[in-house]
């Protein structure tokens, strides 16, 4: 996803700056609805990892059912709500009446491929649960790449075959893709047996109650960061069209340099639930000690190289010089904050993995409400719109080291192999 949504933010920067600006609205909320469900898939994925760790694979086969049950469900109402209240949500964070009809057009598209792309997502994560990596890698590789195939054609057209749809195309294209994906992934998962028969509501109730107890805070958690970002667009629609379409490249820009820790932070969660379960400690503290460090370079390295190049870059997008300027600032600063950030991605994952999610939920609460929201205020009365920026890396800092201690001394992953053990309380 995150790869084609870059893509596509280059096929529209290539259109104009205004649709850029709607399309960059529409980001957080994208974002928003797709964490909500990636949510209820985390709290499978730390069941279902415990669960094959000690031994007991069909029970976590059923949970694997029941949950996707939930979750088309879950992003079915969202996609109705979202449809309702559109027109309010993007008014309040700043859409004026030049863009929310571009807004709102691309969105009533997206609405309606959510689940589409929800429910396979969190398959996905399943299918890492159950041990196999190479198959959601490649699923999610040809959605993207089959999505920025067909998005030229239908966003721009073929001459004498098809008109351009513009920017909606880019909309269109990712229904496309999605569809195709879902039906692929329900092949797949039918033909490793991970279906298993609907033996009575009780039990699907049974099922959900486990992995809402770990998914509901996971949810909250995920949905932090949207509406950070939608906080922010708050901020910045008052500094012009320029700054916002600015802020969609670069929070794109940012999601693709952060792709391989979000990457490696899944897989963290099922390495860390699984060795839990099979009571091998001595992994997840390796597994947990190479992450950070592998954070950490990634860190360093995404930051030359974005703080380096940003303005080449953003000017293959577009070429307003507002919006390569504003987007060049945002690179030289929040990357700032990157090695730190991964670091805490990792160790928030081991919280999820454990079974314990509040931690992270409180972790991203206070990111926002404590930490982002008053220095945002103040960052945009003093410097402006790079004022919010800073105020985004130095939140990331102090997160991330709050939740490095936190798990540090919390989890104890010291005890000896093969000993029975609970973490401790967080």
């Amino acid at each position: 996803m995150i790869v084609a949504s870059m893509i596509d933010t280059i096929y529209i920067g290539w259109i104009g700056t205004r649709e850029l600006a709607a399309v960059s609205f529409s980001f957080p909320v994208v974002m928003g609805l797709a964490s909500m469900s990636m949510g209820l898939g985390v709290g499978a994925t730390s069941i279902m990892a415990r669960a094959i760790g000690s031994g007991n694979r069909d029970a976590s086969f059923t949970l694997a059912t029941h949950t996707l049950v939930l979750v088309v469900l879950l992003v079915v109402t969202l996609g109705v709500g979202g449809w309702f209240a559109g027109p309010w949500l993007f008014t309040r964070m700043g859409a004026d009446a030049v863009l929310l009809p571009l807004v709102l057009d691309y969105m009533d598209i997206w609405f309606f491929g959510l689940p589409l792309f929800a429910a396979p997502m969190v398959a996905m994560n399943m299918l890492r649960a159950a041990g196999s990596a190479r198959t959601p890698g490649v699923l999610m590789s040809f959605g993207a790449a089959l999505q920025v195939v067909i998005a030229p054609a239908l966003i721009f057209g073929i001459p004498g075959l098809v008109d351009g749809m513009g920017y909606l195309g880019s909309a269109w294209a990712f229904v496309a893709s999605r569809a195709v994906t879902a039906v692929i992934t329900v092949v797949v998962l039918n033909n490793r047996g991970m279906f298993r028969p609907m033996v009575s509501v009780s039990a699907m109730l049974v099922s959900w109650r486990e992995v809402l107890r770990i998914g509901v805070p996971s949810m909250l958690t995920n949905l932090i960061a949207p509406v950070s970002m939608s906080v922010a667009f708050w901020f910045l629609a008052d500094h012009g069209h320029a700054v916002v379409a600015a802020f969609g490249i670069a929070v794109r820009i940012e999601s693709l340099a952060l792709m391989i820790l979000m990457s490696l932070s899944s897989s963290m969660s099922v390495l860390v639930g699984q060795n839990w379960g099979k009571r091998q400690y001595s992994r997840i503290r390796e597994g947990l000690s190479l992450s950070y460090r592998f954070s950490f370079a990634w860190g360093v390295f995404a930051l030359a190289l974005l703080g380096g190049l940003g303005a080449q870059i953003v000017g293959l997008i577009n070429d307003n010089p507002d919006v390569i300027a504003a987007t060049h600032d945002y690179l030289l600063i929040v990357p700032l904050s990157y090695a730190l950030l991964g670091v805490s991605m990792m160790a928030g994952s081991c919280f999820i993995a454990l079974g314990r999610p509040m931690p992270s939920l409180v972790l991203s609460i206070g990111r926002m409400l404590v930490l982002f929201v008053p220095l945002a205020w103040l960052g945009d009365a003093w410097w402006g719109y790079r004022g919010v920026f800073v105020a985004n890396a130095l939140s990331n800092v102090i997160v991330a080291i709050v939740g490095y201690l936190w798990v540090t001394r919390t989890v104890p992953l010291n005890q000896p192999d093969g000993e029975p053990a609970d973490p401790a309380p967080v």
